[in-house]
């Protein structure tokens, strides 16, 4: 028989609580810290007192400094997605409309905080092969999303392959106009920057919709592949 003693409430709170309270504290801190100082500059004894914690409930929650900025990345993504689905799902049925709302929930997102870009596109890589793993991760996500959102305005016979790759495009667009804007290097408001992109992707979805097989002036179906 286990001689465990269980963790016991202090002020009506858990101790599983008081662990998840500590751990929001140090993803608040490692967001500050690696969308500032960026991930190379930031340790362990640094997080902790941007959280006013010790070591020890660091490690409580996280094996080391990488574990921290996944954890951080997955929020940031986590948080972002539910925002761009809620803002497809209130744009009505007009493919213009949802592709409006998905970019703009998605540029809104990150140039309203710095950090956030900073985290997601440009710290990724310094905090080693699984987050710069996540982060490819995070635009095929989200151009699957675009695909999947883009696919239900397009002719059934609409190649699936050229639809994602169009998607990627503009995702990909998106990454780099983004991570411009932050370093200075684009001046572009972000109100523009979502107009300029949803213009861009509706001519390239007009495009496959005209040229998809068994529509007029489009090409057989053995010809998609070239």
């Amino acid at each position: 028989m286990s001689t465990r003693v269980p963790r016991r409430a202090y002020g009506g709170v858990s101790a599983g609580e008081r662990i998840a309270a500590r751990r929001e504290k140090l993803l608040d801190a490692g967001l500050e810290l690696f969308g500032t100082r960026g991930f190379a500059a930031t340790g362990v004894k640094d997080v902790c007192r941007e959280a006013g914690l010790t070591d020890r409930y660091f490690y409580e929650s996280f094996a080391n400094n990488e574990a921290l900025f996944l954890a951080v990345f997955d929020r940031l993504t986590d948080d972002l997605f539910a925002a761009v689905a809620v803002a497809v799902g209130d744009a009505g049925d007009n493919a213009a409309g949802q592709l409006r709302s998905a970019i703009s929930a998605f540029v809104d997102a990150l140039v309203a905080d710095s950090r956030k870009p900073r985290v997601l596109f440009m710290e990724a890589a310094a905090a080693g092969p699984d987050a710069a793993a996540h982060m490819r991760a995070t635009l095929r996500r989200f151009a699957t999303l675009v695909a999947a959102t883009a696919r239900r305005h397009l002719p059934p016979a609409t190649s699936d392959e050229e639809v994602q790759l169009v998607a990627l495009s503009l995702v990909g667009l998106l990454e780099r106009a983004i991570t411009d804007r932050e370093e200075g290097a684009l001046g572009m408001p972000a109100e523009r920057l979502v107009d300029q992109c949803v213009s861009l992707y509706v001519t390239f979805l007009g495009a496959l919709a005209n040229t998809a097989p068994g529509r007029p002036g489009g090409r057989p179906a053995a010809a998609r592949r070239g």
